[in-house]
């Protein structure tokens, strides 16, 4: 019988030394994932009673662990705070929500004058307007050369400090030139104070708004029975004193000027 030489022996000796470690090279561990299964998480819901839920998930989000899966969300509608991670994280998000939901400090309200004012150079048209205006209707005499003005509107906006839009709207006391159907129709108007801030404390604040958008719908009669609605307006910021008068803006309807004047006053 013929007997294996010894190459042939020594090479199936390599070839055994040789497979177990060519198999732990092909099964080498993975790099360990940033990931935690459902079993080492736990969930909780969280109350909301003073603040607004979102807004406190945006200080409590670096408080979670980071590890995929952990989470934080807000439900403004239940006004509830949702969390799933690791019960460490968790007792020191429960410890921010117990600091942080506090009731917020009472702001004083503030209360806004709007006066609508028309200014045109027809000597005929008597000049109205309250008194506390004279100083502000002298220097629109000046500025915008119209030789008469008259108030066709005023209104009174309650508000508060914060992002809070502030909207009113209503048919002016304008009517446009000449004898055609866009004289007998009416003017339309809205207006919206957005974002209002105070500055100082109440008697003597400056009242400063983020926005104010003033729109006019003015009829326009095109002839050939065909009268459209066009916008005309303005938006401006505003910043003004407790009962400082300030223009807030001007747009032109034909050969007047329309402008809106503001006051403010702080309320507790």
């Amino acid at each position: 019988m013929h007997q294996p030489g010894k190459r042939t022996l020594l090479a199936l000796a390599l070839l055994v030394l040789a497979a177990p470690a060519a198999l732990a090279q092909t099964e080498a561990p993975k790099p360990e994932d940033n990931f935690v299964t459902q079993k080492m998480f736990q969930n909780r819901v969280f109350d909301v009673k003073n603040r607004d839920p979102l807004s406190l998930v945006r200080v409590l989000l670096p408080l979670t662990s980071g590890f995929r899966g952990a989470t934080v969300s807000a439900n403004p509608e239940f006004r509830t705070i949702s969390v799933r991670d690791f019960p460490e994280n968790i007792a020191v998000i429960e410890e921010a929500i117990r600091r942080l939901d506090t009731p917020e400090p009472a702001r004083p309200a503030v209360k806004f004058r709007v006066y609508f004012l028309i200014g045109s150079n027809d000597e005929a048209a008597p000049a109205r307007y309250p008194a506390e205006l004279s100083d502000a209707v002298r220097q629109l005499q000046s500025t915008l050369g119209n030789k008469n003005f008259n108030l066709i509107g005023s209104q009174i906006v309650r508000s508060k400090e914060g992002r809070g839009a502030n909207t009113n709207k209503g048919v002016a006391d304008i009517k446009m030139p000449n004898d055609t159907p866009a004289n007998k129709s009416p003017v339309y108007y809205d207006y919206v104070m957005q974002g209002v801030t105070l500055d100082g404390a109440p008697g003597q604040a400056r009242v400063q708004i983020e926005d104010f958008v003033m729109n006019l719908k003015v009829p326009l009669w095109l002839g050939a029975e065909k009268l459209v609605y066009e916008s005309v307006g303005f938006r401006n910021p505003v910043s003004l004193r407790e009962g400082e008068r300030v223009v807030a803006g001007t747009t032109s309807i034909a050969d007047k000027n329309v402008v809106v004047v503001l006051t403010a006053s702080t309320m507790k």
